[in-house]
């Protein structure tokens, strides 16, 4: 450590350890868990009654990689709040509109936290599987592999982001090419390069559109080209 200039406290070091907690996760030889204090403080969690709240409460969530699998899904049409819905809150803040959706939309996010699976570590010398799908206002992705004996699959981890207002534009097959795109990008470092080929689950024909297309615009041609970077079969 010395020789690279970086040091450490002896007090707040863990040697000769198979399970360690680190930043709100517990981390061990099969993969990465959330920790059981982060998980009770989300379940305790009360609905949120003013913006600064909601925020404190959803940048505790997005904070945790293995919600992403549904945070796209769950959050923009149900706890994404705008001006001027319901009131004044407490410093001028707005309240957020306490619909029965938004209501369920926090309960499941909940459980879904609670309920997050562990994410293996990644195995360079096994197959990924790439999961990617797209909404109206986002797009979510999953690399996996597979383990056990018969074989199943098991994230390795989640990421999703929500679509600026021109990708919202595109049409289903560009919003889920534009998924796969992040994707690969996301995790390149695994996937370029990789010891096999990788499986991509998505709507083949949304590739094979991509391809028959005779005319590409510049964005799709960039992308058809960053996709020849990697080794992959779409299924």
């Amino acid at each position: 450590l010395i020789d690279n200039q970086l040091y450490a406290k002896f007090e707040k070091c863990e040697f000769h350890q198979t399970v360690t907690s680190f930043l709100g996760y517990v981390i061990s030889a099969e993969g990465v868990a959330m920790d059981e204090r982060k998980v009770n403080t989300v379940l305790r969690w009360p609905q949120p009654s003013t913006i600064k709240e909601l925020q404190r409460f959803l940048g505790l969530l997005t904070s945790i990689d293995a919600l992403s699998e549904a945070s796209v899904q769950l959050l923009p049409h149900s706890l994404q709040c705008s001006g001027g819905g319901g009131g004044g809150g407490a410093g001028g803040e707005t309240v957020p509109h306490r619909s029965p959706a938004a209501s369920e939309a926090f309960q499941n996010l909940k459980e879904l936290f609670a309920s997050a699976p562990i994410l293996r570590h990644p195995d360079p010398e096994l197959e990924f599987t790439v999961e990617v799908d797209a909404s109206n206002t986002g797009i979510g992705a999953i690399l996996s592999q597979r383990h056990g004996n018969p074989p199943k699959l098991y994230p390795c981890a989640f990421y999703s982001q929500k679509l600026t207002s021109a990708e919202q534009n595109y049409d289903v097959a560009n919003r889920e090419l534009l998924a796969m795109k992040v994707a690969f990008e996301e995790w390149r470092h695994w996937l370029e390069g990789a010891k096999l080929p990788f499986i991509v689950l998505m709507d083949h024909r949304n590739l094979e559109y991509l391809k028959a297309v005779k005319r590409l615009n510049p964005r799709q041609a960039r992308w058809s080209l960053f996709f020849t970077c990697f080794d992959f079969k779409v299924t």
